[in-house]
């Protein structure tokens, strides 16, 4: 099967949550496709973006800065990714070093970043964490659809095209 089933999670019945990593250059060239496919989702469904996060300090700094630029500025958020995606792949820059966080933010013009950063709790950070270890995350970017199904590029053998086919496959079989 071109998929995984998981076990199911009903509060995530209407989503979509894509598992990605700031370090994955794979995860840098599907970031904007996924988003734009994202905005074709049935009524009712959303697409969310999730850093991996695993027991690692930067992972963790990683993520934290994620959900900061996310509190801080929402409209701004794919901006931040695609400039934390040059700063750590181009030129780089770490994921636990704090300049980079604070470069993205200034790249991507959001304001009170710093302030944002201060207000992340660390079950934002868990949750994501949590959901990595739920939906058996083991490559980025991973789709996990309807809280049952989990697909990656690896399934289409990194066919763009019939990865977002499946994609909406997936999301139809969920229905």
């Amino acid at each position: 099967m071109p998929f995984r089933e998981v076990g199911f999670r009903l509060a995530d019945s209407r989503k979509v949550l894509c598992f990605f990593a700031f370090t994955c250059p794979v995860c840098a060239a599907y970031h904007a496709s996924v988003a734009q496919w994202g905005e074709t989702l049935p009524p009712g469904w959303k697409l969310e973006f999730v850093p991996v996060t695993l027991p690692q300090r930067d992972t963790v700094i990683a993520a934290r800065a994620y959900f900061a630029a996310l509190k801080a500025d929402p409209a701004k958020i794919y901006d931040f990714v695609g400039s934390a995606y040059t700063q750590i792949q181009q030129e780089g820059m770490k994921q636990d070093d704090p300049r980079t966080w604070a470069t993205a933010a200034r790249m991507a013009r959001i304001r009170q970043f710093e302030e944002s950063w201060e207000k992340i709790s660390t079950s934002a950070v868990k949750k994501s964490y949590e959901d990595l270890i739920a939906y058996q995350v083991s490559a980025t970017p991973s789709l996990a659809i309807g809280g049952r199904y989990v697909i990656t590029p690896d399934d289409t053998n990194g066919d763009r095209d019939l990865f977002f086919r499946l994609a909406a496959a997936m999301v139809s079989k969920s229905m």
